[in-house]
């Protein structure tokens, strides 16, 4: 069944911490995608992330919204998850590199960035599949069919993201166990991930194709 992001926010209240009284939510764009719970699905089929507890009060999620309301937005959005999946793959050889027996730590941050990989790589696919439309010579557009799964995949992608960087904090940067060649790798990494939030903003203000 479709519904619209209009509807479902209609839905939502926030306390007044100062009234003690519920409030409409205030602040939020105007809404215009029709949904599928499809679209909220990853590539194997399973919910991505629940559009009701995790997108509507995040402040990436309208970033990246935003941005796909134009062609340059997206290809502004695909940039930056390519950058990622960049950098999550030199992450994976840097430590091969480092010629090291990887810790339990490092070993989960090399595993949460094959997800992030993956991830990245169905998102970077979707320019050529869902999203072919932005690549028409005649007239670029994007449909609302390659918004909703943009906006699902890439924030399916920030979740990842904000998952590695608490996993980069567990490895250590000082003491006896820490390795200068793994943090110089780790800091590289988190440097570029913590960026995400931001970049989706500056793509969010692309607003004309």
């Amino acid at each position: 069944m479709k519904f619209t992001l209009f509807a479902l926010l209609a839905a939502f209240c926030v306390l007044s911490a100062n009234a003690g009284t519920w409030q409409p939510l205030s602040g939020v764009p105007e809404i215009d995608m029709e949904f599928q719970p499809i679209d909220f699905a990853d590539m194997e089929g399973e919910v991505a992330f629940d559009p009701e507890l995790f997108g509507f009060f995040s402040a990436v999620w309208w970033s990246i919204k935003a941005a796909l309301r134009s062609v340059k937005g997206f290809n502004c959005i695909i940039k930056w998850v390519v950058g990622i999946q960049d950098s999550a793959l030199q992450f994976n050889a840097d430590i091969v590199n480092c010629g090291l027996d990887a810790t339990s730590d490092v070993t989960n941050l090399i595993n949460a960035n094959l997800k992030i990989i993956n991830t990245a790589s169905n998102i970077i696919n979707l320019k050529s599949t869902i999203c072919a439309s932005t690549e028409e010579p005649d007239e670029q557009s994007i449909t609302n069919s390659c918004a909703v799964k943009t906006l699902a995949q890439v924030f399916s992608l920030y979740k990842q993201v904000k998952s590695a960087i608490k996993l980069a904090k567990k490895i250590p940067q000082t003491g006896p166990n820490a390795v200068s060649c793994i943090s110089d790798a780790t800091n590289t990494l988190t440097s570029y991930y913590t960026q995400f939030p931001s970049n989706m903003k500056s793509c969010s203000k692309l607003t004309s194709n």
